[in-house]
């Protein structure tokens, strides 16, 4: 403890106000330091749980121009309508692993998982009021099984949720009568099945956190005037890019969403981790030959956010999530709805800047700090 003090003592500038150590739910806390936060938007958005009305989101982001290019993206939208979003599903899962000591003996147990769910969950579910059990999923791997559980978890995140709660139930099985006849011999919390915090198909395609869908549609006329492009000349180059995306192998199709989702995970308090398993989007175009308008939507099959729960919501990061509006009922869902129309208007102003070839000038701008406070406050 004496070296950790030595070490704050000698922190020029980490904040070491008390009343924040305090309250942050982290081990040897020392303080806290700043990272820039700038307001994007607004932006006018319509979607699940009665969402509808004009947002702003704040990115906490030390990178000069996503503020800026993201407000753009705003402009353009409310320009066109706005965006919509719709959240598709929303689960938390953990995946432990029973020990064996043969296939065998593995195969017993996973023959008799589907008829364990109501014990499992009633065992779950006596951790939390909030924490749903939804289904059980068992893998056969060597002498091992491995189970995914899958919970809904209201408004929280729900990982540590789904942690107790899958503890609960698996120690209460590893008690029974049940498992002396499979012969188990252990159970360890988690075996990589639930992927968390990693990058995986199956979250990709199931889904871990919420699911959620956000579209709008780009005029002629506000491309041009916001974006000072036409909207064909925009389709042109993500349609080229997405080419280029499968000779590298890229998973998934963004342009830099993930700057956004960064961005408002730091703001509003969310797990930074999980920014691993978040990254993964898919932005689709439909560009309609008559009218000329583009058509955009993206698709986030995984965002482990959450509004409530675990005393890991700071201060600052509580208000950040009352700018946009994500408190009360229904509030993870358009949490995660607004990182997802946000990241899609980043997206969109992104390839305008490199379609008209001012993305390397405005980096040139922003980034090397040659523009003034005042004008960056007026962008």
């Amino acid at each position: 403890m004496d070296s950790i003090r030595g070490i704050a003592s000698k922190l020029k500038y980490i904040n070491q106000d008390e009343d924040t150590i305090k309250k942050a739910k982290i081990e040897n806390c020392v303080g806290s330091v700043k990272v820039p936060v700038g307001i994007a938007g607004p932006l006018s958005v319509r979607g699940t749980d009665g969402t509808d009305g004009v947002f702003h989101a704040p990115l906490a982001t030390s990178e000069a121009t996503l503020v800026a290019s993201c407000s753009r993206g705003c402009k353009v939208f409310n320009a066109s309508g706005g965006v919509q979003f719709k959240v598709l599903r929303e689960t938390m899962t953990r995946g432990p692993v029973f020990w064996f000591s043969s296939p065998a003996d593995a195969i017993s147990f996973y023959d008799l998982v589907p008829s364990l769910f109501s014990e499992f969950r009633d065992a779950a579910q006596s951790t939390s009021k909030h924490a749903k059990l939804l289904r059980i999923e068992p893998q056969l791997i060597g002498s091992t099984v491995h189970v995914l559980f899958e919970y809904y978890c209201g408004n929280a995140v729900g990982q540590n949720m789904a942690t107790f709660a899958t503890e609960k139930a698996c120690d209460r099985f590893a008690a029974s009568d049940n498992a002396r006849v499979v012969k188990l011999q252990k159970v360890t919390i988690e075996g990589q099945l639930a992927a968390e915090k990693s990058l995986s198909w199956r979250n990709i395609l199931q889904s871990r956190g919420v699911a959620v869908m956000a579209w709008g549609t780009v005029t002629p006329e506000a491309c041009q005037k916001v974006l000072g492009i036409s909207t064909w000349d925009l389709y042109q180059l993500i349609q080229n890019s997405k080419e280029a995306a499968t000779r590298t192998g890229q998973l998934g199709y963004n342009i830099n969403q993930v700057n956004v989702i960064a961005a408002m995970f730091i703001a509003c308090g969310q797990d930074a981790g999980s920014i691993a398993e978040s990254a993964w989007s898919h932005l689709a175009t439909e560009f309609n030959d008559e009218t000329k308008e583009l058509g955009v939507s993206t698709y986030l099959p995984s965002l482990p956010v959450g509004t409530v729960g675990g005393g890991t919501i700071l201060d600052t990061q509580r208000e950040a999530l009352e700018i946009l509006g994500c408190t009360g009922p229904g509030s993870k869902g358009r949490l995660a709805g607004l990182i997802a129309s946000f990241s899609l208007a980043l997206d969109i102003s992104t390839v305008a800047a490199v379609t008209n070839n001012t993305f390397a000038a405005s980096h040139y701008k922003f980034a090397r700090d040659t523009t003034s406070r005042e004008t960056r406050s007026k962008l």
